[in-house]
Protein backbone atom coordinates (compact mmCIF):
# COMPACT_ATOMS: atom_id res chain seq x y z
CA UNK A 1 0.00 0.00 0.00
CA UNK A 2 1.18 3.12 -0.83
CA UNK A 3 0.14 6.86 -0.26
CA UNK A 4 -0.23 10.25 -1.88
CA UNK A 5 -1.09 13.63 0.13
CA UNK A 6 -2.55 16.57 -0.53
CA UNK A 7 -3.80 18.97 1.62
CA UNK A 8 -5.91 22.35 1.86
CA UNK A 9 -6.31 24.72 4.46
CA UNK A 10 -8.85 22.48 6.14
CA UNK A 11 -8.79 19.12 4.44
CA UNK A 12 -6.49 16.41 4.66
CA UNK A 13 -6.25 14.04 1.36
CA UNK A 14 -4.68 10.96 1.18
CA UNK A 15 -5.08 8.43 -2.04
CA UNK A 16 -4.74 5.17 -1.18
CA UNK A 17 -3.00 2.20 -3.57
CA UNK A 18 -2.42 -1.58 -3.56
CA UNK A 19 -3.11 -3.92 -0.89
CA UNK A 20 -4.63 -2.44 3.00
CA UNK A 21 -3.56 -5.97 4.98
CA UNK A 22 -1.89 -6.97 8.06
CA UNK A 23 1.25 -5.63 6.42
CA UNK A 24 0.27 -1.80 5.70
CA UNK A 25 -1.76 -0.87 8.07
CA UNK A 26 0.75 0.17 10.89
CA UNK A 27 1.88 2.69 7.86
CA UNK A 28 -1.51 4.39 7.12
CA UNK A 29 -1.81 4.97 10.93
CA UNK A 30 1.49 6.78 10.72
CA UNK A 31 0.88 8.68 7.53
CA UNK A 32 -2.47 9.88 8.93
CA UNK A 33 -0.74 10.95 11.80
CA UNK A 34 1.77 12.92 9.86
CA UNK A 35 -0.87 14.06 7.78
CA UNK A 36 -3.12 15.35 10.70
CA UNK A 37 0.13 16.88 13.69
CA UNK A 38 0.03 19.80 14.44
CA UNK A 39 -3.24 21.02 11.90
CA UNK A 40 -5.74 22.01 14.31
CA UNK A 41 -7.50 23.72 11.54
CA UNK A 42 -8.07 20.17 9.69
CA UNK A 43 -12.03 19.64 9.50
CA UNK A 44 -11.72 16.76 7.09
CA UNK A 45 -10.16 13.63 6.74
CA UNK A 46 -10.66 12.14 2.87
CA UNK A 47 -9.27 8.47 2.14
CA UNK A 48 -9.27 7.87 -1.46
CA UNK A 49 -9.60 4.42 -2.37
CA UNK A 50 -10.05 4.42 -5.94
CA UNK A 51 -6.81 2.50 -6.53
CA UNK A 52 -7.03 0.20 -3.66
CA UNK A 53 -6.62 -3.76 -4.24
CA UNK A 54 -7.35 -5.79 -1.25
CA UNK A 55 -8.85 -4.86 1.86
CA UNK A 56 -8.18 -7.60 4.60
CA UNK A 57 -9.96 -7.88 8.19
CA UNK A 58 -7.07 -5.84 9.57
CA UNK A 59 -6.77 -2.77 6.98
CA UNK A 60 -10.89 -2.72 8.02
CA UNK A 61 -10.28 -2.90 11.35
CA UNK A 62 -7.61 0.21 10.53
CA UNK A 63 -10.03 2.55 8.47
CA UNK A 64 -12.57 2.07 11.79
CA UNK A 65 -9.81 2.95 13.98
CA UNK A 66 -9.09 6.73 12.05
CA UNK A 67 -12.38 6.97 11.61
CA UNK A 68 -13.12 6.73 15.54
CA UNK A 69 -10.08 8.68 16.13
CA UNK A 70 -10.79 11.67 13.65
CA UNK A 71 -14.40 12.11 15.27
CA UNK A 72 -12.70 12.79 18.65
CA UNK A 73 -10.80 15.06 17.24
CA UNK A 74 -14.42 16.74 15.61
CA UNK A 75 -12.92 15.86 12.09
CA UNK A 76 -14.98 14.38 9.32
CA UNK A 77 -14.07 11.25 8.04
CA UNK A 78 -14.83 10.55 4.30
CA UNK A 79 -14.12 7.08 2.20
CA UNK A 80 -13.55 8.08 -1.44
CA UNK A 81 -14.00 5.82 -4.32
CA UNK A 82 -15.31 2.90 -2.93
CA UNK A 83 -14.46 0.06 -5.53
CA UNK A 84 -16.72 -3.33 -5.55
CA UNK A 85 -14.27 -5.07 -3.59
CA UNK A 86 -14.24 -3.07 -0.70
CA UNK A 87 -17.64 -1.84 -0.94
CA UNK A 88 -18.29 -5.23 -0.73
CA UNK A 89 -16.76 -6.01 2.51
CA UNK A 90 -18.58 -2.76 4.25
CA UNK A 91 -21.72 -3.97 3.08
CA UNK A 92 -20.47 -7.80 4.75
CA UNK A 93 -19.60 -6.70 7.96
CA UNK A 94 -22.14 -4.11 8.31
CA UNK A 95 -20.03 -1.03 8.32
CA UNK A 96 -20.81 0.55 5.03
CA UNK A 97 -22.82 3.22 6.58
CA UNK A 98 -20.86 3.67 9.45
CA UNK A 99 -17.61 4.61 7.43
CA UNK A 100 -19.31 6.13 4.74
CA UNK A 101 -21.56 8.88 6.16
CA UNK A 102 -19.35 11.52 7.49
CA UNK A 103 -20.41 13.26 11.05
CA UNK A 104 -18.29 15.17 13.70
CA UNK A 105 -18.54 13.29 16.77
CA UNK A 106 -16.84 13.58 20.22
CA UNK A 107 -14.67 16.75 21.38
CA UNK A 108 -13.98 19.89 19.84
CA UNK A 109 -11.19 20.35 16.88
CA UNK A 110 -9.31 20.91 19.86
CA UNK A 111 -8.99 17.91 21.55
CA UNK A 112 -5.90 17.21 19.63
CA UNK A 113 -4.27 14.96 22.51
CA UNK A 114 -3.60 11.15 21.18
CA UNK A 115 -4.27 11.92 17.21
CA UNK A 116 -4.60 9.08 14.72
Amino acid sequence: MTTSTGTGPHTVRLSLTGDLDYDTCGELLRRVRTALDGRREVTDLHLDCRELELVDSMGLSTLLEIHRRAGLDGIAFHLDGVGPALLRLLELTGTHEYLTSPQRSGTSAGNRHGRT
